[in-house]
């Protein structure tokens, strides 16, 4: 690994992992519906789709308001022992969180809620949506990995 590539991933975690819980949403949302058409051959290699299916399940059949609190949850790694969605994300496999949140992007505003028509990155996130439109396929899917 160069150290160009090393330093993109530890630029772009850095910056995610500062972002709110909702710019971080935003951030992924942009990233999924940009790289949709590619990601698939490499997010759902191996991966037993069981799980990730049944958990964009769970999240398809909440309420939108709730949606979106249960999606905080799983960033946030918050729950608690009532949160069945954030148990069940945190036991995944990172292959598995990769898999969940494409599955989950693919229905971003038909059955999950989707973002708004006008929204519009804050500052922050914006840097990291910029920082991450230079790097391979290959390396956003990295930076996916180790953000998730």
């Amino acid at each position: 690994m160069t150290s160009t590539n090393i330093n993109f991933s530890e630029q772009g975690i850095s910056k995610f992992q500062n972002l709110d819980v909702d710019d971080r949403l935003v951030v992924l949302a942009l990233l999924y519906n940009e790289i949709a058409d590619e990601v698939p051959a490499i997010a759902l290699n191996d991966v037993p789709n069981d799980s990730t299916a049944n958990l964009v399940a769970q999240i398809q059949n909440l309420p939108q308001a709730e949606q979106l609190n249960a999606l905080r949850q799983l960033l946030k790694n918050e729950g608690g022992e009532t949160a069945t969605p954030a148990r069940e994300y945190a036991a995944m496999s990172i292959d598995c969180k990769l898999a969940f949140w494409y599955h989950l992007a693919q229905n971003l505003g038909t059955s999950i809620i989707g973002l708004p028509d006008d929204c519009i990155p804050s500052e922050k996130a914006s840097e990291v949506l910029d920082l991450l439109e230079t790097p391979n396929l290959e390396e956003l899917v990295t930076f996916l990995k180790q953000a998730l």
